[in-house]
C-alpha cells in the first residue's frame, strides 16, 4: 500500500507547475536560488525536488560545470522532472530523505525546498543531510512562505494538514545535533531558511 503523502504528490504530479508556480511565484524562487549565492562549479542535492521546478535557476547559478542530483519520493514528481533539461552530469533519483542512497560527503550544497515538513522523522532526514555533505558544506531548508504561512497553507489539505515546520528552537537542536552547527534562520512573510554548514571533524 502506497504511502498516503506519495499518492498526494503522484496524484497531482500533472499540472503541478502551472497549478503552483505563476510567473510572479517563479520570479520569487529565482530571487530565492540568487540569495543562496551558491558556488559555481558545485555539487548540489536538490532534496524533495518534485517536478525539479528549481532546476533551471540552479543550473543557471551553478554554470555548465555544476551538477545537480534531484532526488524525490514521488514517481510521477520525476516523471515530469525528466522533461526538463538537465545537465550532463545531472541525475534524477526516486528514493526516501531517510535513507539517501549517496556516499557521505557527496555534495557541497543540499537543498531542501519546499519539502522539510512532509518528512516523517525530521531528525533523521536532517541527519542524513549532514551526512551527504561535505565539510564546509551548506545544508539549506527552504520555502517561499513563513512557517506560519505553510502551516495555514497544508491544512487546507488531509494528506498534509499536520505536517509542519518545527519551531525554531526545535530547528536550531535538529541542526546542531546533526552535527550542522547554529543555523541561521530567516522566517519573514513570504521566505523561510535555515542555513547550516557540516562541521569539519575535529583532530583526535
Amino acid at each position: 500500500m502506497r504511502d498516503p503523502q506519495q499518492v498526494f504528490f503522484d496524484d497531482r504530479a500533472e499540472g503541478w507547475e502551472a497549478r503552483s508556480y505563476p510567473p510572479e511565484t517563479l520570479a520569487r524562487l529565482a530571487e530565492l536560488v540568487g540569495d543562496l549565492a551558491l558556488p559555481r562549479g558545485a555539487a548540489v542535492l536538490d532534496l524533495g525536488a518534485g517536478t525539479a521546478v528549481l532546476h533551471p535557476y540552479l543550473r543557471g547559478a551553478l554554470g555548465p560545470a555544476g551538477t545537480i542530483v534531484a532526488l524525490d519520493l514521488s514517481h510521477a514528481m520525476l516523471r515530469v522532472a525528466r522533461g526538463k533539461p538537465l545537465g550532463p552530469r545531472d541525475l534524477l533519483v526516486q528514493a526516501t530523505a531517510l535513507a539517501l542512497p549517496f556516499p557521505d560527503r557527496s555534495f557541497d550544497v543540499v537543498l531542501c525546498f519546499a519539502a522539510f515538513p512532509h518528512f516523517p522523522e525530521p531528525r533523521r532526514a536532517l541527519a542524513e543531510m549532514a551526512r551527504v555533505a561535505r565539510p564546509g558544506g551548506e545544508v539549506v531548508v527552504a520555502h517561499l512562505l513563513s512557517r506560519e504561512e505553510l502551516s495555514a497553507h497544508h491544512g487546507r489539505y488531509q494528506a498534509v494538514q499536520r505536517d509542519r515546520l518545527p519551531d525554531e528552537a526545535s530547528m536550531r537542536r535538529l541542526f546542531e545535533s546533526a552535527g550542522l552547527g547554529a543555523p541561521g534562520i530567516v522566517d519573514r512573510p513570504g521566505r523561510y531558511l535555515a542555513r547550516g554548514r557540516r562541521q569539519a571533524p575535529t583532530a583526535p
